[in-house]
Parts: C-alpha cells; structure tokens; sequence
C-alpha cells in the first residue's frame, strides 16, 4: 500500500512542480494586494487624522467665538439685570411717595368737604340773620308807619 502510493506521489510531482510557481504567485499576489490594502487603509487613517484634526482646530474657533459671544450676551445681561433692579427699587419708591400724596389728597379733600360743609352752614346762618333783621326792620317801619298816622 505505501509504495503505490509512493509511487501515485511521484506521478503528481511534475504537475506539483508547475502548480508550486502557480501557487506562488498567487499567494504573492495575494500578499501584495493585503500589503496595498494596508498601505490605502494606513493612508486613509492619515487622510482621516488630518481631516479630524482640522474639524478639531475649526471647532475650536468656533467655539472660542461662540464664548465671546456668549460672554458679551452675559455682560449685556448683567448690564439689564442692574438696570431692572434700579428701576424695581424707583417704582417701588414711586409707589410709596404715590401712596403718601393720596393719602394727602384725601385729607386734603376731608378739608374741603368740612370746609364746604362750615360755609353752607354759615351762609345759612347768614341768610337766616338777614332774614330776621329783615323782619325786625319791616316790624319796626309798620310799627313807626302805624304810630305816626
């Protein structure tokens, strides 16, 4: 059994012999092309770092404008925050000396309202007095007219 197979092996040896240039080079080929792809893929990755780094540099810009931005933003609004806490504390000052002056006016106006009040009664008082005087008068002139016919 072995030497028939020895000898089946020895048969294939000249068509082994052309297959093992055939087999070299493809796995030659087949190397290069691994190598090539490594190489494109190794190219790539730089592409790629490179292409990264400038997205991280432009962002970086962006974001350096984007916080001066926003730091203006901030003074503006500190600016109106101070501005709005002076113009709360004016109203609120406002409001008080607005309460002071009504409550003056409505003092003001009991015043008056007594005043006017006073003056009606006097008036009245007055008309009344005239009235009588009036009277006494025209009691005393009928009394004189009667005694002197």
């Amino acid at each position: 059994m072995w030497p028939k197979t020895l000898a089946q092996l020895l048969e294939l040896v000249p068509h082994i012999t052309r297959l093992v240039p055939m087999a070299d080079r493809y796995l030659q080929s087949k190397a290069d092309r691994r190598e090539a792809s490594r190489r494109a893929m190794e190219q790539l990755v730089d592409g790629l770092r490179c292409d990264l780094a400038n997205i991280a540099d432009g962002l970086r810009g962006d974001m350096g404008q984007i916080a001066a931005a926003q730091a203006g933003i901030y003074h503006q609004l500190k600016e109106q925050s101070d501005t709005l806490a002076r113009i709360a504390a004016d109203v609120h000052a406002t409001r008080l000396a607005n309460d002071e002056i009504e409550a003056g006016l409505a003092r003001i106006e009991a015043r008056v309202s007594r005043l006017w009040i006073t003056l009606f009664a006097g008036v009245v008082l007055v008309g009344l007095i005239a009235a009588a005087i009036l009277t006494v008068l025209a009691v005393v002139h009928v009394h004189q007219f009667l005694h002197s016919s």
